[in-house]
């Protein structure tokens, strides 16, 4: 692929999916299927009022208004794009040990808030470290004993004093929750540093057949205690040598590892469990060309290659993909961390840009990083994020952050198996799905410091001007049979 075409394939996504603001948004209307009126239920978020319900909207036939007035919303349900699989986060040692200074009614409380599929963010999607990440409480792998190619001194045992038992109590909650795995750092005497820290990947056939049973026994072992996993990726961001669990890899020792290491391996043991290429998050060596054109344009690679995951800066590396491969799944691996511990409003309007930056980019699903922090936030390289949900653990009392209700105005409303839409308007913080029963949802943001005068044209219906507060989220959902 020509370096003039990639960028040609990110530019025709973006404007497919309709994230763009559109010069014509006030002219071009969606035809009108049906007289008479419909309701939109409304749903608001601001730093003092947050997940508060407002009055519902009437949308009437619709009627030219001056331009100048407000700021219409077009959404056509009809122009679908891509699914929406859902929505999910990252189990992490440190997420627990922070949940263990809570009463027992409390950490219930808490994961519910995360997986209840009726009053929380309804996750259905978990994400979970094999070995150490960088929110363990110390590095780790599931085998340092150097040269044990045939994973004799494999274990789980460390997983289950904490990774396990936080994920059990999700599923408790979801049993359908979807687990995927990656690993931030293989055993250490597999790189060529013998290290868990930094270092690159040892390029030759025996540590790759090590490293694919390796992956094989930790399918094996989740399994026995109850938890499937459906999907892995080969490498947490495998660009980055870090001061944490990390490893370096090629685009070609991707495809390398899992055409000919690690695909043949699961389907020798019969494991089902999916393969995708990823977590990537940058694209400046040539995005798609680099990290996922070996192995997609390689037959006996792409056999094993169920989707791509990306995160951080590689978004037009998953826009490209989506491009070249319309189909393929593609994952939004892991959310922006903040680079601090202040979980303010701001962040959380900052998270909000990056869904829908990533949605444009085609992504099936979105994944927060840290479900639940404590009060400082810390890595245990002593890295400050931020989290939709803090532990206070000198109080003891649960913090839901402005990132936990901007998520929500996502999760809450839009189902797995629903689409996104296309959309027009000057205002470009905007989204709009589709659900599978029909109920069309907006979500639209308003990081101004004034309010914002709005009307949304859904199918032809139109509102009268809506008064979206500042600096507030904002979603609005109106059902097929209303409509």
């Amino acid at each position: 692929m020509s370096y003039s075409r990639a960028h040609l394939s990110v530019a025709s996504v973006f404007v497919s999916i309709g994230i763009v603001s559109s010069c014509q948004a006030q002219v071009v209307t969606a035809p009108m299927t049906q007289t008479g009126r419909a309701t939109l239920h409304w749903k608001s978020s601001t730093v003092q009022r947050p997940w508060i319900d407002k009055p519902d909207v009437v949308l009437n036939d619709y009627t030219p208004v001056p331009p100048a007035s407000r700021t219409v919303i077009l959404v056509n349900s009809k122009r679908q794009q891509q699914v929406v699989d859902g929505w999910g986060g990252c189990f992490n040692e440190r997420g627990q040990k922070a949940m263990e200074a809570l009463a027992p009614a409390q950490r219930e409380e808490l994961m519910r808030s995360l997986f209840d599929s009726k009053t929380g963010l309804k996750l259905n999607y978990g994400r979970t470290p094999i070995g150490a990440s960088d929110y363990a409480t110390t590095l780790y792998s599931l085998n340092e004993t150097a040269g044990d190619y045939s994973m004799k001194d494999f274990s789980i045992e460390r997983d289950k004093q904490r990774l396990i038992p936080y994920i059990k109590a999700a599923l408790a909650i979801r049993p359908d929750m979807k687990m995927w795995a990656v690993p931030w750092s293989p055993p250490s005497w597999m790189k060529d540093n013998n290290s868990l820290v930094a270092g690159k990947i040892k390029d030759d056939p025996k540590t790759l057949d090590a490293l694919a049973l390796y992956f094989a026994r930790y399918i094996q072992a989740y399994k026995k205690e109850g938890i499937n996993i459906g999907m892995v990726m080969p490498q947490n961001e495998p660009n980055m040598a870090t001061n944490y669990t990390s490893c370096l890899w090629t685009g070609e020792q991707f495809a390398k590892f899992v055409g000919y290491h690690l695909g043949p391996q699961l389907k020798k043991e019969g494991i089902k469990s999916g393969i995708f290429l990823g977590t990537f998050n940058e694209s400046n060596r040539g995005g798609y060309a680099y990290w996922v054109g070996p192995s997609m344009q390689d037959p006996k690679v792409r056999q094993y290659v169920s989707g791509v995951g990306c995160q951080w800066a590689a978004d037009s590396t998953m826009a490209e993909t989506r491009f070249l491969y319309p189909d393929i799944k593609l994952m939004q691996t892991e959310a922006e961390c903040g680079n601090t511990n202040s979980n303010d409003w701001g962040f959380a309007e900052y998270q909000y840009q990056l869904a829908k930056k990533w949605f444009g980019a085609g992504a099936n699903s979105n994944m927060i990083w840290n479900l639940v922090l404590d009060e400082t936030g810390l890595s245990t390289g002593g890295w400050a994020q931020c989290s939709p949900i803090v532990v206070d653990t000198r109080t003891k009392k649960i913090i839901y952050t402005p990132y936990y209700y901007g998520y929500k105005h996502f999760s809450y409303f839009v189902q797995p198996g629903a689409h996104v839409l296309d959309t027009q308007s000057f205002w470009g913080d905007r989204v709009a799905f589709v659900n599978p029963n029909g109920e069309v949802v907006v979500v639209v943001g308003n990081s101004a410091n004034t309010d914002l005068p709005v009307s949304l044209n859904i199918d032809g219906r139109e509102s009268q001007s809506i008064t979206l507060p500042a600096h507030s989220f904002n979603t609005f959902t109106v059902s097929a049979k209303s409509r």
